[in-house]
C-alpha cells in the first residue's frame, strides 16, 4: 500500500475567472469582451443589412430570381434603369424640395420657441408640455389625424379657411398635384419641431446668463445678440439637430405613404416611396436596393460635408 503524502502548508486556491481579468493577458481583453454583445447586436441589426443591400443593387434580385435561385451579377444595370425612370428625376426634386421645407422650418420653428421657453413665463410647464404633444403622438396617429384634417368633404382645415375667406369653396388638398407636398410637409413640420425645439432648449439652458447680460450691457439686442452671442453658443447643438432632422427627414416614410401614397401623379412622391415601390409592387428588389443605396451615399456625403464645415468653422 502506497504511504500518503501529508500536505505542508496551505493549499494554493484556484483562480476565479475575476481574478483572471485582473492582469496580464485578461485585463487586456475585458473592455473588448463587455462591448462585445452590443457590437454583436450592431453588425446584425445594422451593418449586416446595409452591407447585404448594397450587394443587392448590384445583382438581379426579383421574385423570379428569387424562386428560381437564378439570382445574376447586374453590375450597374439596376442603377442605370433607375437613372432612366422618368419618375425618378421628379421624385429626386421633390425629396429635394420636402427636405429643405422640413430642415429649414423645423429649425427656425424649433429655435424661436426654444428661445420662448428659455424665459420664465406664468403657466411656462403647461406650455411646454403642450408643445410636447405632436412630438409623443404615434407618427401613424398624427397622419392619420391630419389626413381628416384635410378631407375635402367633412375635413376642419376647409371649414376653417372657408369660414375666414380664404377659400371660397372645400378644396381637395392630398389630390391636388399642387398642393399635395406641401400639406404633407406641414404636417412633418408640425410632427417633428418639438424634437427640435428640445435639443435647442437644452442647449439655451447652459449658455450663462452673465454671457447675455454683458452682451446687452454692449447695446446687443434682439437679431444681433441671437446671430453673434447666442448661435455661436450652441452651434454643436444646432448642428446636431440639422443633422438629425435631416436624417429623419429623408426616412419620413409614414407621413408620405400614409397620406397620398406619392401621388396624385407621383407629386408626392420622394425616394424613400419610391424606393418600397420598386421592392414590394414591382417585386423588384435590385431596383430598390440601387434607390436605397443612393439614399444612403446621399446621406453620409450631405452629414459628413456638413460636419466638416462645423469643424471649419471652429477652428478659426
Amino acid at each position: 500500500m502506497t504511504p500518503r503524502i501529508a500536505k505542508s502548508g496551505r493549499e494554493r486556491p484556484r483562480p476565479t475567472w475575476s481574478a483572471v481579468f485582473e492582469s496580464g493577458r485578461g485585463a487586456r481583453i475585458y473592455p473588448y469582451l463587455l462591448v462585445l454583445p452590443a457590437v454583436i447586436v450592431v453588425v446584425a441589426v445594422v451593418v449586416y443589412p446595409v452591407v447585404s443591400g448594397i450587394l443587392s443593387s448590384f445583382m438581379h434580385v426579383t421574385t423570379r430570381t428569387l424562386n428560381t435561385d437564378t439570382v445574376t451579377w447586374a453590375g450597374l444595370d439596376n442603377y442605370r434603369r433607375v437613372f432612366a425612370d422618368p419618375v425618378f428625376l421628379q421624385t429626386s426634386l421633390n425629396t429635394l424640395v420636402w427636405v429643405v421645407l422640413n430642415v429649414v422650418f423645423q429649425l427656425g420653428l424649433g429655435l424661436g420657441l426654444a428661445l420662448m421657453l428659455r424665459n420664465r413665463l406664468p403657466g411656462l410647464g403647461f406650455f411646454r408640455a403642450g408643445i410636447l404633444v405632436p412630438w409623443v403622438i404615434p407618427s401613424v396617429v398624427a397622419v392619420l389625424t391630419w389626413r381628416w384634417m384635410y378631407d375635402p368633404t367633412v375635413g376642419i382645415f376647409n371649414e376653417l379657411m372657408v369660414r375666414i375667406n380664404l377659400l371660397d369653396s372645400y378644396h381637395s388638398w392630398l389630390g391636388d398635384t399642387q398642393t399635395a407636398l406641401l400639406a404633407v410637409t406641414i404636417e412633418s413640420i408640425w410632427k417633428g419641431t418639438p424634437f427640435v425645439m428640445l435639443l435647442l432648449l437644452a442647449a439655451l439652458q447652459l449658455v450663462p446668463d452673465s454671457v447675455l447680460e454683458a452682451a446687452e450691457m454692449d447695446g446687443a439686442s434682439g437679431w444681433r445678440r441671437l446671430w453673434y452671442v447666442i448661435l455661436p453658443q450652441i452651434r454643436l447643438s444646432f448642428a446636431i439637430a440639422a443633422v438629425l432632422t435631416f436624417i429623419l427627414t429623408v426616412n419620413n416614410f409614414n407621413a408620405i405613404w400614409l397620406m397620398t401614397e406619392g401621388g396624385p401623379l407621383n407629386s408626392s412622391e420622394i425616394l424613400f416611396t419610391l424606393a418600397y415601390k420598386y421592392g414590394f409592387q414591382r417585386y423588384d428588389f435590385g431596383m430598390a436596393s440601387a434607390v436605397a443605396t443612393l439614399i444612403f451615399v446621399g446621406l453620409v456625403v450631405a452629414t459628413t460635408v456638413y460636419l466638416l464645415l462645423i469643424q471649419a468653422r471652429e477652428d478659426r
